[in-house]
């Protein structure tokens, strides 16, 4: 009988223990004058993304209101399109975040936002990443590639 009790005593002891541990936090977790020890869950950190790859396009420039056009080799875009007057008030709006800019046309009769020209191919790229970090809304910036005549 002795046996049976102790044994009986043994189990309840073990039940008993094993489920403080499942309640979380008991009165023995507490430190003196600090309070209950919280179990902090690490975060988990955010996805490693690729940089976008730059887009490069070649085109044939072509004259913008009797303007010469540009002699450089690269140019960073930052926007295009269809209507001259929509490329300039582009110009307006990136001026508020810093960019100077030129207006460039091709041959089909786009208009392209430029913020950097050169004949630097790195430096363009280099800049490319440089908005894109930035200024994420302008993360669709582009390389143009002027095609010599």
């Amino acid at each position: 009988m002795n046996r049976i009790t102790f044994l009986l005593l043994a189990v309840m002891l073990i039940v008993a223990s094993c489920g403080a541990s499942r309640k979380g936090l008991t009165d023995a977790d507490q430190l003196p004058g600090l309070g209950p020890v919280e179990v902090v869950a690490e975060e988990e950190a955010p996805p490693v993304t690729e940089p976008e790859p730059i887009r490069e396009v070649e085109e044939k420039l072509v004259p913008v209101d009797d303007k010469p056009v540009d002699p450089h080799r690269y140019f960073v875009i930052i926007g295009s399109f269809r209507y001259p007057d929509n490329a300039r008030q582009h110009q307006t709006d990136i001026r508020e975040d810093g960019f100077s800019s030129e207006i460039l046309r091709n041959e089909e009769g786009l208009y392209r936002v430029s913020v950097m020209a050169t004949n630097d191919v790195s430096a363009a790229r280099a800049e490319i990443m440089r908005i894109r970090n930035r200024f994420p809304k302008y993360n669709d910036t582009w390389l143009l590639i002027s095609r010599q005549q």
